[in-house]
């Protein structure tokens, strides 16, 4: 969700500076990719190793079902 905002409005951004000639398309667009790929990267969503060793300890342990487990490393 919060990846999806600062998309839209780095997209807004690029938009208004592209309509005052401070920025091109043809010419900056390889500026855009990098910007998105560090977007993913700072707000990449998944569980962390830690988050998934700690649910594989708890179904080891019987505090947790698979159906619990697999619930959780799915993310629902």
């Amino acid at each position: 969700m919060v990846s999806t905002v600062i998309f839209i409005i780095f997209l807004g951004v690029f938009f208004w500076l592209s309509n005052h000639q401070l920025i091109s398309f043809s010419k900056d667009w390889p500026l855009i990719l990098i910007i998105l790929g560090l977007l993913s990267l700072v707000f990449r969503k998944g569980k962390t190793r830690k988050d998934r060793i700690g649910v594989l300890k708890d179904l080891e342990e019987g505090k947790i079902s698979a159906w619990e487990a697999e619930k959780e490393l799915r993310g629902d």
